[in-house]
């Protein structure tokens, strides 16, 4: 998939109460804004940069779902909610530039995959996501925007230039990990009963360099410790200022990193 270009493009961290978990990630430094509403479900998200976020998700009425929007994708989800048992990192999304030809590809080298599209007429946009039916729910979902994510970034960025100028400050664009921007988002971490196995799994999936146990991701490398129960279980962040030690927050450990 080397020519798909695949990036980081959120994580989703289930959680059951949105609104104080929104309060925690505010407490660490991680500013957390509500996005979406709908019958049965919520989102709120750390924006770490125009393009990559850390969805919050909380569905709190499962019958409503089932006539939005999302009522697909989240019943694909719902075996590894409740799998969870509570709250915590659930999967995460990476970006390719066509997710309907990722699945093709999948299909054809004997892979059980599922795509759900979910279209915003008044805003002729939207997006394809393909998940995977044979992989633990660590591993990720493929994900593909109409218009492009690069697109979408551009447009915050020049939404954000706008009203920086606007409000008089001529300063060049911040980049994530600034201070203006605030904290950046370093990498996922998975535990795993065989970290370099782990890695080495995912990197093929995804076509990526693996170096021992990390998978080189572009947005968010994937690091596999070895440990359980096996999978997804915190995020590396560099400049909240959370200290020395690691923190959690509904489930999700946050690592502080230099």
């Amino acid at each position: 998939m080397y020519d798909q270009n695949p990036r980081f493009d959120h994580l989703i961290h289930w959680v059951e109460d949105l609104d104080a978990a929104m309060v925690a990630y505010d407490a660490l430094g991680l500013p957390a804004r509500a996005a979406l509403t709908m019958p049965g479900f919520r989102n709120a998200a750390w924006g770490v940069d125009d393009a990559r976020y850390v969805e919050l998700a909380a569905v709190e009425d499962w019958r409503a779902v089932a006539d939005s929007k999302y009522a697909e994708g989240l019943a694909l989800l719902r075996p590894a909610v409740e799998a969870l048992d509570g709250e915590g990192p659930l999967t995460f999304a990476v970006d390719v530039h066509d997710a309907r030809e990722v699945a093709a590809r999948l299909r054809s080298a004997g892979r059980q995959v599922r795509e759900v599209e979910v279209r915003f007429e008044e805003k002729d946009a939207g997006f394809v996501e393909v998940l995977l039916e044979d992989a633990p729910p660590s591993f990720p979902f493929f994900i593909s925007y109409d218009p492009p994510r690069d697109v979408i970034a551009q447009m915050r960025a020049e939404r954000r230039e706008a009203a920086r100028a606007e409000a008089g400050d001529t300063g060049g664009a911040p980049a994530a990990g600034s201070e203006e921007m605030g904290p950046d988002l370093a990498a996922l971490l998975v535990r795993s009963h065989d970290p370099e196995g782990g890695a080495r799994i995912l990197g093929e999936l995804l076509s990526l360099p693996v170096l021992g146990s990390t998978v080189e991701l572009p947005g968010a490398e994937v690091r596999f410790e070895a440990g359980g129960p096996a999978g997804l279980f915190g995020i590396a962040v560099r400049g909240a200022g959370l200290g020395a030690e690691p923190r959690e927050v509904a489930g999700l450990q946050v690592v502080p990193e230099e």
